[in-house]
């Protein structure tokens, strides 16, 4: 098709997908930095009054127990949410204010953002009750389940009355695979262009597979482990609706590979899914 090939050809070219800006940079470099400090990161957030609140009402969530005593980003870090999450969260956060999005429709950028902190939380809760844990990173694949939707985000802000387009069909046809509505109309998916803006952003390579494979589980390549979490936390989110392009593969059997007793999987999302409503006024404040 003439506009995938086009979308293609965009995305290989130097220069024309948006740069990481200077702040989520920073953040970057104190990712890779291991003598990095609490007190760096700190600064760097607050350098930002809107990511500030954010990260402060992010540690108030209810799941956490600490409620309003927490005043300061540096109280919300180390007492609650800790380094790695903080940082994993400010980054994806300032990373997609590059992004023009309309926040409108099915695939409106409140709904993105609803979803990606949904399953990013599952999916770092996940990881703390797998026996194969020394196979993921924890942090790691939380930053894979916040970047995993951000090919929503840049086929919006390169071709928005695409993005338009692809939003009413999806309203209309709510029965319809997402993803095969992408392929049929436009000849590309959301993870594929995902994977391009991961590259051009020189994020870990278990991001950048973990966005390019979420919808086939049964992906056995480098970082497969990241792979099936992601897939499995999006299936319990859905009740074990099998949206990917693995319907043969049953949850079960993820959840097997992975070391993760099924019970404690389903107890687990439960606990994720008491927190919808905050989760919900989290994601409506990023999309303001």
């Amino acid at each position: 098709m003439e506009f995938s090939q086009n979308f293609r050809s965009i995305l290989q070219q130097a220069g024309q997908i948006p740069p990481l800006p200077e702040t989520a940079r920073s953040l970057l470099r104190l990712r890779n930095n291991p003598d990095a400090n609490l007190d760096q990161l700190t600064e760097l957030i607050e350098q930002d009054p809107g990511l500030s609140i954010f990260i402060m009402k992010y540690a108030r969530m209810s799941v956490f127990g600490y409620g309003n005593r927490i005043h300061s980003v540096h109280h919300a870090i180390s007492l609650v949410i800790g380094f790695d999450t903080a940082l994993n969260l400010s980054m994806s956060i300032v990373s997609s204010g590059c992004l023009k999005m309309p926040n409108h429709g099915v695939l409106s950028r409140s709904r993105i953002w609803n979803q990606t902190l949904e399953c990013a939380m599952l999916c770092r809760e996940l990881c703390h009750i797998s026996s194969n844990n020394q196979m993921i990173n924890r942090d790691l694949m939380y930053l894979g389940g916040l970047f995993h939707n951000f090919g929503y985000f840049l086929f919006a802000h390169l071709y928005p009355r695409e993005f338009t387009y692809l939003n009413d069909l999806i309203s209309r046809y709510p029965k319809q695979d997402i993803r095969s509505i992408q392929m049929q109309v436009f000849g590309i998916t959301h993870d594929t262009i995902g994977m391009y803006l991961i590259k051009s952003w020189n994020l870990p390579e278990e991001i950048a597979t973990t966005v390019a494979e979420q919808h086939f589980p049964d992906y056995s390549g480098k970082h497969a482990g990241y792979v099936k979490l992601i897939a499995v936390a999006n299936r319990l989110l859905r009740n074990h609706s099998n949206t990917d392009g693995c319907p043969y593969l049953e949850t079960s059997v993820l959840l097997e590979s992975l070391g993760i007793n099924e019970t404690e999987a389903i107890i687990t999302t439960e606990k994720v899914r008491n927190c919808r409503s905050e989760i919900t006024l989290l994601a409506e404040e990023l999309a303001a």
